[in-house]
């Protein structure tokens, strides 16, 4: 006769082990995020990033700022070998470089980093949501406000936006758009570079060039296109805040989210791999009311659409 004693413990012993393997099936997968510093903008990625968690069954064990200090930033590389998570998401390009440098065994989704292919950001496991919107998206923002848009200034250095450029030349004609080029290579020239579009233009595009847009050079552009009754058009609103025309630029609550998903679909792949490097998904369009104003321009078509949004 078999003793019960046997049966019940045999009878256990199964049910834990058909437990835990269902328990490693379902298991919440881990993230950590790692910021560059505590910015508005950074803020509002990582509010989207813990929805979409949420919705992907993805728990945040910790979330480190680097108060923009490279130290901190290899301090809490430790931390987080410790931590042993799942993915990480980097927001910033002090953050990602610091992960892309010395996190290369664990998954990676980076966002908010301007300009990313200056910083050669590839690798098998990186993947990333650029901080511009697709051009072609760009320029169908500013035309909603602009019909009539069809000489488009840009001041750029080669060295920092030349490969955004070279990018675009290929696609403004499609939407009949004339792009009028000035090449300068310091912040010094971007007076003379101004004298020479003004004439020229239809509206200046102002790229993420930091030898072209200076906290000096920004006043200097933003007062010369304004006398000329010269749109100026950027990739971030807070440049529409201190007194630019308008900005097409990611929802940056939404490209949480979408880092979130991204995270996903990394960490449901038999092996992790690379996604890529993604546009983000959805967008704003910011317009400064007072400049429309001066600039004599209605806003009748836009106000009140969807993703707009009117500063005074």
């Amino acid at each position: 006769m078999i003793n019960k004693t046997y049966i019940y413990f045999t009878f256990i012993s199964i049910f834990l082990i058909l437990f835990q393997g269902a328990y490693c099936v379902y298991a919440e997968k881990t993230a950590v995020v790692i910021k560059s510093q505590n910015l508005s903008a950074y803020n509002k990625v990582m509010e989207g990033f813990k929805g979409g968690c949420i919705q992907n069954n993805i728990t945040i064990k910790s979330i480190y700022d680097l108060k923009g200090k490279m130290k901190i930033g290899h301090r809490i590389v430790r931390k987080i070998r410790k931590e042993k998570p799942d993915i990480v998401l980097t927001i910033g390009v002090l953050a990602t470089t610091i992960a892309k440098e010395e996190l290369k065994d664990i998954p990676m989704v980076f966002c908010m980093v301007i300009n990313h292919e200056r910083f050669q950001l590839t690798g098998p496991n990186i993947t990333g949501i650029t901080t511009e919107v697709a051009i072609e998206e760009q320029l169908k923002g500013y035309k909603t406000i602009l019909d009539s848009l069809q000489d488009l200034g840009v001041i750029y250095d080669p060295s920092k936006t030349g490969n955004i450029i070279e990018s675009a030349e290929t696609k403004v004609k499609d939407i009949g758009i004339n792009l009028v080029k000035y090449e300068i290579k310091s912040s010094k020239m971007v007076s003379e570079a101004l004298e020479n579009v003004i004439g020229r233009i239809d509206a200046l595009w102002l790229l993420p060039d930091s030898t072209v847009v200076t906290k000096k050079s920004f006043g200097l552009i933003k007062s010369t296109t304004l006398e000329n009754n010269i749109p100026l058009l950027c990739t971030s609103d807070v440049f529409v805040k201190a007194g630019a025309l308008a900005a097409v630029f990611s929802d940056y609550k939404y490209v949480g989210r979408q880092a979130a998903q991204l995270a996903k679909e990394i960490l449901s792949q038999s092996a992790s791999g690379s996604l890529g490097i993604v546009n983000p998904d959805k967008f704003n369009l910011a317009i400064n009311s007072d400049t429309a104003e001066k600039l004599g321009l209605t806003l009748k078509e836009v106000r009140g659409k969807p993703h707009t949004i009117i500063y005074r």
